[in-house]
């Protein structure tokens, strides 16, 4: 599995960025600094221990220190407090000296060392720890916590706009569902002037399509195979409409059970095929409905019959379906989708691609 830094949130970049930074100032940093000071691995890693036991102090200033004062825009007060700290600092190092001095297993060369600048005496010099360190270690500190706080920008940037899609796309679905239910009362209203003896049966399919859209189009995805059943119910309702029950052919190709999808997607393209060709008195009309599925993409091709006007496109199919449709496909799939239009002198053929990616 390939790892990649754009999967993680940004509590976990946040926190590699930490380890990171951890790892160069308290391991890294006093390694390199003692291979060219110290012959001997154990005085390396030492120096290595010394700088571990400066957590403290450097936890302090880019949790609590940094956050305080610059987080919240109090420049001042971070002048005024960095004397504070700097004083602290100094004590954790000095303590840090004090320590190791008294540590059996560290050399004794190099515990020597440490007791040669006197630690727990202030007069025989301020600073325990270099100035050039120490300004290195609040600098990588500084820029850390600058990382840590781009990440949370980025985060909350992104959160925002997620719901803003969301809200997009609950207001496209709700579009859909109110002109989808206009439909099916309006077969019903048809079969019931005509005193059909199919009516138990339109009312079964009817009862399986209004749960559908009530219920399962609540989730954000849901089972391709469920749509596929929608999408039967649909057109066993609409054939019931028609004397001719080989009107819509519709066939499915490839394995669907592994694929989920957002609900309704395919919906206003099917509306689309039968009130531009079904809902037409002409000679000859059909639809035709192909789902096919593979590995890398899926693909829903919609085609009708349609009337020849002077030669002329058909214009009438450029409506809301479409203009739907193509507003979720960039929402859900930006850059993972084709949409194609074919509008011929006696056909209409949508065909739309999607580059499936796994959840």
């Amino acid at each position: 599995m390939r790892f990649s830094l754009s999967t993680l949130n940004y509590q976990q970049k946040s926190l590699i960025a930490e380890l990171a930074y951890l790892v160069f100032i308290c391991v890294v940093s006093p390694f390199a600094v003692g291979l060219q000071i110290f012959s001997k691995l154990s005085y390396i890693l030492s120096l290595v221990l010394d700088n571990l036991l400066l957590l403290p102090v450097i936890l302090l200033f880019y949790r609590i220190y940094l956050p305080l004062t610059v987080g919240r825009k109090r420049y001042l007060l971070y002048i005024l407090l960095l004397p504070i700290y700097l004083l602290l600092y100094e004590l954790n190092s000095r303590l840090s000296s004090i320590s190791l001095i008294h540590l059996s297993f560290i050399p004794e060369g190099f515990r020597n060392n440490l007791a040669g600048a006197h630690p727990e005496n202030f007069t025989k010099g301020y600073f325990n720890q270099t100035i050039g360190y120490t300004s290195l270690v609040l600098l990588a500190a500084s820029s850390l916590y600058i990382v840590k706080l781009l990440f949370k920008n980025q985060h909350s940037l992104t959160t925002l706009e997620t719901e803003k899609l969301k809200m997009e796309l609950t207001y496209l679905k709700a579009q859909v569902q109110p002109h989808f239910f206009f439909n099916t009362l309006n077969n019903m209203y048809s079969l019931s002037v005509q005193h059909s003896p199919e009516t138990p049966e339109m009312i079964t399919d009817l009862s399986a399509v209004m749960r559908y859209v009530l219920y399962e189009t609540r989730q954000e995805k849901v089972p391709l195979i469920q749509e596929v059943e929608f999408i039967k119910s649909y057109i066993r309702l609409e054939n019931l409409r028609h004397n001719q029950s080989n009107l819509i052919d519709f066939s499915v190709q490839g394995d669907i059970n592994s694929v989920r999808i957002e609900p309704l997607l395919f919906l206003p393209l099917i509306e689309n095929t039968f009130k531009h060709a079904l809902h037409q008195n002409m000679a000859g009309k059909w639809v035709k409905l192909v789902l096919t599925v593979d590995d890398d993409e899926l693909v829903f091709q919609t085609a009708n019959s349609k009337f020849k006007t002077n030669n002329l496109p058909d214009k009438s199919h450029s409506g809301i379906g479409l203009v739907n449709v193509q507003k979720r496909l960039d929402l859900l799939y930006p850059g993972k989708h084709e949409l194609v239009i074919h509008d011929e002198n006696d056909s209409f053929t949508v065909t739309l691609v999607i580059h499936l990616y796994h959840d």
